[in-house]
């Protein structure tokens, strides 16, 4: 992960920093671009000073919506995405669970593994189980929402050939149709264990969880002779965190408190665009 705060390591690039209007202080007087993303109204400063970056970085830790972006990660090489909760608004498995009424005992445990208190293959394990005997047509009648501003980000990738990938700790049967409508160059998720119509309580293959996610981006990037190091990774739970590491720009898209100091990006906003807007020269 690239470190672009001054006192980790020296500021060694050019950095843009990105913060909501209100904090910018009075006295700043370099230029400076604004834009809104709802009601909110944000600045992007193209070359930042220390302070600047200390002011992102401040409201970043305490969960508000900032950036900070070396400019060598304006045109990254890819964009990876996880999808519960980023892409989409739902979480995968809570739905499935309100067609059998099993939502508010799935979504407690969604929720502890996210937030990084529960292992996230113990997690899992255990949802399947209480999902065990679904009929298929029940996973079929779902039909995720896209959250807002994703299209909006997705055109910006395809028009300057930047890759997207999927990678979800969610199921190929959410993720597939996904994957299609946003026209994601791959994606890579679980898959249901079936007993003819009926789920079987379980995984059929490897559970993609923190480090599958890891070594899916890895290996993306080596197939398609991508920079690692100039991707960005999009993010919102405590199982995104390994997959972050290895990227060159953290996102957080309305993230979990457990990610906040490990970002470079905090979205906030509930709208992708902010992300596209912070990256437009």
């Amino acid at each position: 992960m690239v470190t672009v705060h001054h006192q980790q390591s020296g500021l060694e690039q050019t950095v843009r920093v990105v913060v909501a209007a209100s904090k910018l202080p009075k006295s700043h007087s370099e230029p400076h671009r604004e834009f809104h993303v709802g009601k909110e109204s944000f600045v992007i400063i193209h070359r930042a000073t220390s302070d600047l970056i200390d002011l992102a970085r401040e409201a970043i830790n305490n969960g508000h919506t900032a950036a900070i972006i070396p400019h060598s990660l304006l045109a990254p090489s890819a964009m990876f995405f996880d999808m519960d909760a980023t892409v989409i608004a739902e979480e995968s498995l809570v739905e499935i669970a309100r067609t059998a009424g099993k939502e508010k005992e799935i979504e407690a445990i969604t929720t502890k593994a996210m937030a990084g208190g529960m292992d996230f293959k113990e997690s899992l394990t255990l949802r399947l189980g209480m999902l065990k005997g679904l009929h298929r047509d029940q996973i079929l009648s779902i039909k995720p929402t896209i959250n807002s501003g994703m299209s909006v980000l997705a055109d910006w990738c395809h028009d300057r050939n930047i890759p997207m990938f999927l990678i979800s700790g969610g199921f190929v049967d959410l993720a597939g149709p996904v994957a299609s409508e946003l026209k994601f160059k791959d994606f890579k998720a679980n898959r249901f264990a079936w007993d003819g119509d009926r789920m079987a309580g379980r995984v059929d293959g490897d559970i993609i969880d923190g480090e599958g996610k890891k070594s899916a981006v890895a290996n993306w990037c080596q197939i398609h002779n991508l920079d690692i190091k100039k991707s960005i990774v999009i993010g919102d739970g405590a199982n995104d965190l390994p997959m972050m590491t290895i990227a060159g720009l953290a996102v957080g898209f309305a993230p979990k408190k457990t990610l906040w100091p490990h970002l470079h990006v905090l979205n906030a906003t509930g709208n992708h665009r902010f992300l596209q807007a912070a990256l437009e020269d």
